[in-house]
C-alpha cells in the first residue's frame, strides 16, 4: 500500500529526464532514524542508508534525473565537506549548525519535539525544569558535533567528549556523570528501528522524559554551500519539491511507514 502511494507520487510528480545527475548528501553518522539511519538486516548493520529525509530526498530528485547517494559521516565533518562543496547537501540540519558553518538552509521540512532524558538511578528523586533557563543549572551531556546555544547554553560547556551513541550518553547519566541530556521524542522512537539493546534501555523504566519548557523549535533542514551558482540552483530546486511535496502531506506518510 505504501510503496504504491510513492510510486504514484513520483510519477505524479514529473517524468524523469533521461540524463541522470549524481547527488552527493551526507548525515551524522551517529544516525537520527526515523530521518537517517543505516539499514539492518538480521540485526547487521548495512552501507545502505535509508530513512524519511533519504526518502524525501529521492522523492524530490525522481522528477530532476537524479542519482542520490548518502553516506553517513562525522557531523562535524559532513558540514565542512558541504561548506567546502565537496559534498552537495548535508540532512537533518538545523539552524544552529548551518550558521555555524556558513552554509544555507531549505525550508523546514519537520519541527522536532524536544524532550530532555535523566536517570531514575542516579536521581531517584527527580529532575523538573520548569523553566528553559534551568537547564544551565544542570551538568549537561551531548553527542559530540552538535550545538547547544538554542536552549541556553555554550556548546563548550556540554559534555561530548567523544560520546558517540545514545548507549554512551545514557550510560553516562546512569554513572551520574552528567545530569540530563536533550534530544527529541521522534529520533528517540526511531532508535527502536536500529538498536535492540538500547530499546531495552529505552523501556526498563530507569530512563526518564520530559518535555523541555519553553524551548524553541528544532526544525530540520537540507543545508548546501554558500556562494556558489549550482548552490543556489539546487536550493531552489530542493525548496520547489518541499513545497510541492508538502501540499501532498508526503512527509506525513513517510513518518508513518517508518514508526508503524
Amino acid at each position: 500500500m505504501y510503496r504504491g502511494h510513492v510510486l504514484a507520487l513520483m510519477l505524479s510528480l514529473a517524468t524523469v529526464p533521461a540524463c541522470a545527475e549524481t547527488v552527493l548528501a551526507c548525515a551524522d553518522q551517529a544516525e537520527m532514524p526515523p530521518f537517517v539511519y543505516a539499514e539492518r538486516i538480521n540485526g547487521n548493520k548495512t552501507a545502505n542508508v535509508t530513512g524519511v529525509s533519504v526518502d524525501l530526498l529521492r522523492l524530490i530528485g525522481a522528477p530532476l534525473g537524479w542519482h542520490v547517494k548518502v553516506e553517513l559521516l562525522p557531523w562535524a565533518r559532513c558540514l565542512a565537506l558541504v561548506a567546502d562543496h565537496r559534498v552537495q547537501l548535508a540532512l537533518d540540519t538545523d539552524r544552529a549548525d548551518a550558521l555555524a558553518s556558513g552554509l544555507l538552509l531549505s525550508q523546514p521540512y519537520f519541527t522536532m519535539h524536544t524532550v530532555y532524558f535523566y536517570s531514575r538511578r542516579a536521581r531517584p528523586q527527580g529532575l523538573t525544569l520548569e523553566r528553559l533557563d534551568d537547564v544551565g543549572r544542570y551538568h549537561v551531556c551531548g553527542l559530540g558535533g552538535y550545538r547547544f546555544e538554542a536552549y541556553g547554553i555554550a556548546t563548550s560547556n556540554v559534555d561530548r567528549g567523544i560520546t558517540a551513541g545514545y548507549e554512551q550518553l545514557i550510560a553516562k547519566l546512569h554513572l551520574g556523570r552528567c545530569d540530563l541530556f536533550i534530544d527529541s521524542r521522534e529520533t528517540m522512537a526511531g532508535q527502536y528501528l536500529i538498536n535492540p539493546r538500547l530499546r531495552t534501555m529505552l523501556v526498563d523504566g530507569t530512563l526518564v522524559s520530559q518535555p523541555l519548557p519553553c524551548s524553541p523549535k528544532r526544525e530540520l533542514y537540507i543545508a548546501v554551500a554558500a556562494g556558489d551558482p549550482a548552490s543556489a540552483r539546487l536550493l531552489e530546486r530542493l525548496n520547489a519539491g518541499l513545497e510541492q511535496l508538502d501540499k501532498n502531506r508526503t512527509l506525513d506518510k513517510l513518518l508513518q511507514h517508518y514508526l508503524q
